[in-house]
């Protein structure tokens, strides 16, 4: 069954903050019950990526982490 991904504001705005690109955009799939189905799709203006949630190290508690998360697993 295909999974839809909705876009991130909050993410996109952090990462085009981070990375000073206005084309870059982020979408999520988040499974309130299964964490590693959850994902993000980043989309650059050449590549499109995917990162699982399970690859990113954050606070489960905050959301934040998670984008500063993504970032580091993009970008460090």
């Amino acid at each position: 069954m295909p999974k839809y991904a909705n876009a991130s504001t909050d993410a996109t705005a952090f990462l085009r903050q981070k990375t000073g690109s206005s084309q870059l955009e982020c979408f999520t799939y988040i499974d309130p019950e299964h964490e590693e189905l959850s994902f993000f799709i980043v989309k650059t203006s050449n590549k499109v990526i995917h990162v699982s949630f399970g690859e990113i190290t954050f606070d489960r508690a905050n959301y934040q982490s998670l984008i500063e998360g993504l970032y580091r697993v993009i970008y460090e």
